[in-house]
């Protein structure tokens, strides 16, 4: 499951975590529906299908929220020590939101 919202890989040097878009796809879609469903008014028919996608939106949040939170905690950490690099886009699928944190401190010649 963790591997449809972010894949972790380590190695000695540093740890890359890249995002996938396709949680942020699906919450989109079903936000976009449920907008088109309750603005629209030739949609009013598929109104109580809105109402059963809301508690959809809802668990696709709180799992981002919950399986990401560990990850997510890392990266924080990360920042912090100023040993984050982020490239990407979050809604990007080719070129994904992704963070390396390097491992160690890169040591400057005297």
């Amino acid at each position: 499951m963790k591997d449809w919202f972010y894949t972790r890989d380590e190695n000695s040097d540093n740890i890359t975590i890249i995002f996938k878009p396709y949680s942020m796809y699906a919450l989109l879609a079903v936000l976009l529906v449920i907008m088109a469903v309750s603005f629209v008014p030739a949609l009013a028919a598929f109104e109580p299908y809105a109402n059963f996608l809301l508690p959809i939106a809802a668990l696709i949040v709180l799992a981002r929220i919950i399986l990401m939170h560990k990850v997510n905690r890392e990266i924080q950490q990360a920042m912090k020590a100023d040993k984050v690099t982020i490239s990407g886009g979050k809604l990007s699928k080719s070129r994904p939101l992704t963070f390396i944190i390097t491992k160690h401190e890169e040591s400057t010649p005297s």
